[in-house]
């Protein structure tokens, strides 16, 4: 494989969720950036402004072209503003890559008093802020285009985060529905990639059952997955390479996923 079948010059991307250093979101809009793609950092409380700075101070050190956008795409229109901003940014008229990574991670189980309220509030972040912004960047995104969006081995297994793991059941449903409508018509593909259990700074710690556990089911090796491998299985689906790949569950997860 030639390095520039993987190359993204050209490209603008989107990356929501990709304020946190350690993050998966922080990794993809790392990769993306070392491939040539322009790359919008975007996050959404006040409190994450610092780490979005040094996300987009280690993208310039390596010599990608950023920008940082705050934006809460549950609200749609701060979903359109992102998309203006990110045009104007980069002086364009295209956006080619949205990755929706951004969301909320509840461990609310279904039977806590809370967990109307919180299920409210985490469909609104994981599943109606990725439809606003599909929906306000899809105008802008032309052939080739790539949607992809970050899903969770949890949606086939079940075995911990059921309010969490409901919005993303819901977004790979998404998936498969976009690209139905996208393909033909736009010539997008759309595509869920699923972690596994992936060392950042929302992951249980290493003695804590649910990590225990999720480790005893990688085949790859006996670890947690790195952002920068989940970034990998990304960069892969957005270059020209998976062109004829759009409507699937792409499992990153060292093998959590096997046989599901």
């Amino acid at each position: 494989m030639a390095a520039n079948e993987l190359s993204l010059a050209g490209k603008v991307a989107i990356v929501t969720g990709s304020g946190r250093t350690n993050g998966i979101g922080a990794a993809i809009a790392l990769a993306l950036a070392k491939r040539g793609a322009a790359v919008t950092v975007n996050y959404v409380s006040e409190s994450s402004s610092s780490k979005a700075a040094e996300v987009e101070k280690t993208i310039k050190n390596a010599g990608g072209k950023v920008t940082v956008i705050r934006a809460d795409i549950g609200v749609p229109a701060q979903a359109k503003d992102l998309v203006t901003k990110t045009l104007s940014a980069f002086n364009t008229d295209k956006i080619d890559i949205l990755v929706n990574n951004g969301a909320a991670g509840p461990y609310t189980n279904m039977m806590d008093a809370e967990a109307s309220e919180v299920m409210d509030s985490t469909f609104r972040t994981n599943v109606v802020g990725t439809l606003n912004l599909v929906q306000a960047v899809v105008p802008h995104m032309p052939k080739g285009g790539r949607i992809i969006n970050i899903s969770s081995v949890i949606t086939k297994l079940a075995i911990a985060m059921p309010v969490y793991g409901a919005t993303k059941a819901a977004l790979d449903f998404m998936t498969v529905a976009w690209a139905g409508e996208l393909g033909k018509t736009h010539g997008i593909t759309v595509n869920s990639i699923a972690p596994g259990p992936t060392t950042t700074d929302m992951a249980p710690p290493d003695d804590h059952p649910l990590a225990i556990h999720l480790k005893s089911l990688t085949l790859a090796a006996d670890r947690f997955g790195a952002p920068e491998e989940i970034a990998n299985a990304v960069v892969l689906v957005a270059s020209p390479l998976s062109s004829w790949v759009t409507g699937q569950f792409i499992s990153a997860s060292g093998g959590v996923t096997n046989g599901l």
